[in-house]
């Protein structure tokens, strides 16, 4: 028989227990050690989303309009040169032929212009520099809203992506559980004491979550991969929420965000600069009727050589003129008329517009309150929902045990449960989607938003 081994120092077993719960640890964090968070996930959507980037591109180019626009107000040169050869005939011509003159010659012909100009009077180049810098707050806005959206259907690819999750291992745990039930049901049968519909009823069950758990993960591969084409790389693994995250709440009146949403929303801001830009139209349509005045300077010279051996010729002129210039449209043949009732019709179209985007936003406001009002008292219910299942699920196993309930009561009591916690894991997420579209809906949707929501996830 082999001697007793030594036992180890205290400081070494402590020294050993110690990196077992360090490897333990590094087990357990393991699959969150390449999670992604909320707001790496969303700095990918705003460098590689196609939508955003064509958003931004857009807000560059009408950036551009406006220093185009104000080129027609500032100084212009232009130059001009003209180099010519001509022939010219006059063989028919018998007073030529009588004294024997030459009847064919050619020459050259070369002009030469420098003209500046400066524009005095254009009231139409001036209100096209203001509607240019419209263009420009429109795209802007335009890409703020572009910029929110993406915001949300980040965040709401994000959440479905764990709450595809969180159904996945609740069906898991519901199929464990079933196995659990048609084991103890086939034992209860072997020894007489159960009937064989417990077992063909747990069986049954277990099948139809198989089935269950297929479409489940099906439903995760559906969700990376909204996710990937949002932020243009694969998500490696979203962090989870925490067991018990704060959820958001209003911090306000009904009445407050609808009035918020009515004045400040993107869609209202948007629909108000074009109103604005309405307004330059038709003043700029009128502008077509008055007269337009500029300076200008010019430079010009010409010289012409040529002729026959017999008789040459050339000619030379410089000129330089300074003077005003002014263009006056007497007559258009009812263009500036039409151009004018036109632009009066656009002027009301955008008002109209403008006052059915504060109608929309205000509707959306009060609907994205309202639901997430509802939300985070159905999350209240269902918590409750959930506890009542569990105690609901330990009486029947009890009363299964001791004969007064069947595999059948447990299998519906372990149906509820699951079905109560998938519902309770998707109010969650509902509610934090819920805080975000209402200060989307009011125009007051920031960056800092997602960071309070990225500060409910796992680290």
């Amino acid at each position: 028989m082999p001697p007793p081994r030594p036992a180890r120092p205290r400081r070494q077993r402590a020294a050993l227990l110690r990196l077992a719960g360090v490897a333990a640890a590094a087990l357990a964090l393991a699959p969150f050690a390449r999670a992604d968070d909320l707001l790496q996930v969303f700095a990918r959507a705003q460098r590689d989303n196609p939508t955003l980037r064509a958003a931004q591109a857009g807000y560059r180019a009408a950036l551009a309009q406006a220093p185009a626009a104000r080129a027609a107000l500032l100084p212009q040169l232009d130059a001009a040169a003209t180099v010519g050869a001509s022939r010219q005939s006059n063989s028919d011509n018998p007073l030529l032929q009588r004294f024997a003159m030459p009847t064919d010659w050619s020459y050259e012909q070369r002009d030469l212009s420098l003209t500046a100009t400066q524009a005095l009077y254009r009231p139409g180049a001036h209100l096209a520099v203001r509607l240019a810098e419209n263009a420009a707050q429109q795209a802007y806005v335009a890409l703020l809203r572009t910029d929110q959206q993406l915001m949300v259907d980040v965040a709401s690819a994000y959440f479905d992506r764990l709450a595809a999750a969180d159904a996945l291992r609740t069906l898991q745990h519901q199929r464990d559980a079933v196995a659990q039930q048609l084991a103890a049901a086939h034992a209860r049968f072997a020894a007489g004491r159960g009937t064989i519909v417990d077992v063909r009823d747990a069986q049954a069950t277990a099948d139809a979550l198989d089935a269950r758990l297929i479409a489940a993960r099906n439903r995760i591969a559906l969700t990376d991969d909204r996710l990937e084409q949002l932020s243009g790389a694969r998500c490696a693994a979203p962090a989870p929420l925490l067991p018990l995250p704060r959820l958001p709440t209003p911090d306000g009146t009904l009445a407050q965000w609808a009035q918020r949403a009515e004045h400040d929303a993107l869609s209202v801001r948007a629909a108000a600069l074009a109103l604005a830009a309405a307004r330059l139209q038709r003043q700029l349509a009128h502008s077509g009727a008055r007269p337009q005045l500029d300076a200008y300077a010019r430079v010009e010279h010409a010289s012409t050589s040529g002729g026959s051996n017999l008789f040459p010729f050339g000619a030379r002129s410089d000129v330089a003129s300074v003077g005003v210039q002014l263009r006056w449209a007497l007559a258009t043949g009812g263009r500036v008329d039409a151009d004018v009732e036109q632009a009066a019709q656009r002027l009301q179209q955008a008002d109209a517009l403008r006052d059915a985007a504060r109608d929309d936003s205000r509707l959306a406001a009060r609907s994205a309150f309202l639901t997430l009002d509802a939300d985070r008292a159905r999350v209240a219910s269902l918590r409750a929902a959930l506890r009542s299942s569990d105690a609901a699920l330990a009486a029947n196993r009890l009363g299964y045990k001791v004969g007064m309930r069947s595999s059948s009561d447990v299998l519906d009591a372990l149906a509820r449960r699951s079905d109560t916690e998938r519902e309770f894991d998707a109010a969650r997420y509902a509610v934090l989607l819920d805080g975000l579209r209402l200060r989307q809906a009011a125009g007051s949707l920031r960056a800092a938003d997602l960071q309070a929501l990225d500060a409910l996830l796992q680290r």
